[in-house]
């Protein structure tokens, strides 16, 4: 089982904003050299600071959407899961916390959450 560089592209073209297989994306622990199924969104920040003084005040951002293309490549990779097996491949998501830092006390929040994708692969061979 495995996914080609044009299967790849095709998930990406299909996949929502901030989604998709990308190899070593932002937000991603720099020791994973290795393409994972990916998926961000903005939980919050900082905005308002200014040069002028303005003091930056907190912000909520979005709610956490629905992983989509984890769906598109289990479709593409298996599309007989059963809802347990979909359940031991949740277990397989890493969550990360990563903050964009910008000028006068203004930033971004984002949740990260990732599969590697040799490892989701092995587990759907297990199945």
């Amino acid at each position: 089982m495995e996914i080609t560089k044009s299967d790849i592209e095709q998930i990406n073209r299909e996949a929502p904003s901030d989604q998709g297989i990308f190899r070593e994306p932002w937000g991603i622990p720099v020791h994973i050299k290795e393409h994972v199924i990916y998926m961000r969104w903005e939980t919050g920040g900082m905005t308002g600071g200014s040069c002028w003084g303005g003091e930056p005040y907190p912000y909520s951002g979005d709610p956490k959407p629905r992983f989509k293309v984890l769906d598109t490549v289990l479709k593409m990779l298996k599309p007989d899961i059963s809802f347990l097996q979909f359940r031991e491949i949740e277990d397989l998501i890493h969550t990360n916390h990563e903050t964009k830092y910008e000028y006068y006390g203004n930033s971004e929040n984002y949740e990260v959450e990732y599969i590697i994708l040799s490892e989701l692969i092995t587990k759907l061979e297990e199945f």
